[in-house]
Formats: structure tokens, C-alpha cells, sequence
């Protein structure tokens, strides 16, 4: 069969109502305790299509169920997810959104509000760097690098000012406060299981 041929007979892909594919998740989503977040920058029309063709997913349902907590599991996912990262930080893993149903930096800035989370932005940003961080700093100083955490941070307050140090941090990290702690400690399972890490 020529190259002709294999064109003539090939089906017409068929075309996608998405304004059918609209009401469709709609109605699913109306039986749900909460709608899931739909970010302004979503191309929606490739979502839909990707929802109709079956290579996207709608948000489980068990997403937008609270917990006895009063929190959805993004938002405890998250929780774990920002502890120790950059308070700048505006990337965050599309799954977020697309299987949580949150919208991260929203549900970040909620949870710094209702004490789950704080803003460390002192000298004491270096006790949650990881050794690998610690000797990028001491190794674009002229320094030489540790083997262990604790000599590192040791070296850093040796040869560093507080100051240089504070700038160095500046704008600081996200921590958990007490409040934040006992939720990750309490579902620690989830949290591992859908993150698929071990717990810390």
C-alpha cells in the first residue's frame, strides 16, 4: 500500500464537545465535599481534551475530604513538602493542583497564617541546610569542605560574621511551628506513602 493509500484510509480523528466535557466534570465535581483548585494559567482546553482522550485525571474525590483536623491532604502533604525550602519559592510540583486539588502557594500562605508554618530568617537558616548546601557556601568562600554536617556549620560560624550569615540566608526558609509538627507527625503515612520517601 503506498503512502497515499495509508493517509486515504486512515479514520478522521474525532472531534471533542468540550463544552460537554465542561458539564461532565462539573457534575462529578459537584459531589464532592469541596471543588478542587483550577489555577488561571491551566490551559483548560488541553486539560479537557486530555480528561475526554483518557490520558489526564480529574482529582480524586478522597482529595477534597478533610480530615479531623480540618485539613485536606495537600494540605498536609504540603506541609512536609515546603519544610526547610526557600520562602520564595513559587515552584512547586504540578501535582499540587492536578491531584490534590490545592492551589500551593495560596495554601502556603494560609498555613503560615494559622501558625502551621514560620518564616526563619536568622542565623540559624544553616541547622536545616543539608551538608551539600553548607559546602557550596564554604567551597565558593575559599574554604575547604566538611564531612559532616556539624563540622560545617561549626567552620561556617567560625569564619563567618552573623551578619554575613543573616544576609546570606535572607529571605529565609519555611519551618514547621509546633502546631505544623504534630500534624506531619500524625500522618506521617500519608505523607510518605503519597510522596513515596521515608519518613524523616
Amino acid at each position: 500500500m503506498g503512502l497515499f493509500d495509508f493517509f486515504k484510509h486512515t479514520e478522521p480523528k474525532k472531534s471533542i464537545n468540550l463544552d460537554e466535557e465542561v458539564a461532565k466534570i462539573i457534575a462529578i465535581y459537584e459531589t464532592y465535599p469541596e471543588f478542587p483548585v483550577m489555577s488561571e494559567t491551566r490551559n483548560v482546553d488541553a486539560w479537557l481534551e486530555s480528561i475526554a482522550n483518557g490520558t489526564g485525571k480529574l482529582v480524586p474525590k478522597e482529595s477534597m475530604i478533610r480530615n479531623e483536623d480540618g485539613l485536606l491532604p495537600g494540605e498536609v502533604i504540603i506541609l512536609d513538602w515546603v519544610n526547610g525550602k526557600q520562602s520564595t519559592t513559587e515552584l512547586f510540583p504540578e501535582f499540587f493542583e492536578m491531584e490534590l486539588g490545592i492551589d500551593p502557594v495560596e495554601t502556603t500562605n494560609e498555613l503560615l497564617f494559622a501558625d502551621y508554618l514560620d518564616i526563619l530568617n536568622d542565623a540559624t537558616v544553616i541547622n536545616y541546610w543539608s551538608l551539600f548546601q553548607l559546602n557550596e557556601v564554604l567551597k565558593e568562600n575559599g574554604l575547604t569542605k566538611c564531612d559532616t554536617k556539624e563540622q560545617a556549620i561549626q567552620l561556617m560560624r567560625k569564619e563567618f560574621t552573623t551578619d554575613y550569615i543573616v544576609n546570606m540566608v535572607d529571605p529565609g526558609i519555611y519551618i514547621l511551628m509546633d502546631k505544623g509538627q504534630k500534624i506531619v507527625e500524625k500522618y506521617v503515612d500519608v505523607i510518605h506513602d503519597y510522596l513515596d520517601t521515608p519518613p524523616k
